[in-house]
């Protein structure tokens, strides 16, 4: 069985309800858009936290004061890993074995090769080569049978003798690298980054 309301009282139920949605509506509505401001901020401070937290800034890594197998312990373990991925940050040492030779021409300009007999953690000795662009590095040879430390972004050669090779041995160029750089016979090439 059906309640019949009168017609009166269920227009005045209806004003009544319209009436009290309609005043709570506008403050709900602000409210609203506030929470989705707030939101949207709080979303924009957390990216900004992410990106700032994963890819930090640019770092001067020091010399090692000596060229030790544990210089070339990263390296090392990239080796053995057999990853073909080129990796930032990673440093070595050792000797050249013949005097640098430039590579001339390319997409990237002249080159000097700096061919290294490096030996690795556990006594291994494996030819690494250093590469230097002289547009951004400056001119940086070296004869042969001197010390040479570099650091900067690994990369490994599919053919030829060496086993990896070291390239952007200058001031970073890209997100999540530090500041490279490469050292002959003592002489640090740069000699300091600004970044």
């Amino acid at each position: 069985m059906k309640r019949l309301i009168p017609s009166a009282a269920r227009e005045k139920t209806r004003t009544t309800v319209f009436a009290i949605a309609s005043k709570s509506r506008p403050v709900n509505l602000q409210h609203a858009i506030f929470l989705s401001r707030m939101r949207y901020a709080s979303g924009c401070l957390v990216l900004l936290s992410l990106l700032t937290t994963a890819a930090p800034a640019q770092q001067n890594i020091a010399v090692p004061s000596a060229c030790t197998q544990s210089v070339n312990s990263k390296l090392g373990g990239l080796l053995s890993s057999q990853t073909t991925q080129d990796t930032d940050n990673v440093m070595v040492c050792g000797v050249t074995v013949s005097a640098s030779r430039t590579q001339r021409g390319g997409r990237h300009g002249d080159h000097e090769i700096l061919p290294l007999r490096v030996t690795m953690p556990g006594g291994n000795v494996q030819l690494v080569e250093v590469v230097i662009n002289d547009d951004l590095d400056g001119r940086v040879t070296a004869p042969a049978n001197v010390q040479v430390y570099a650091y900067g972004q690994a990369f490994f050669p599919t053919r030829g003798r060496f086993v990896a090779g070291i390239h952007d041995v200058h001031c970073s160029t890209h997100r999540g690298a530090d500041n490279g750089w490469v050292v002959v016979n003592g002489v640090k090439h740069p000699s300091t980054c600004n970044r």
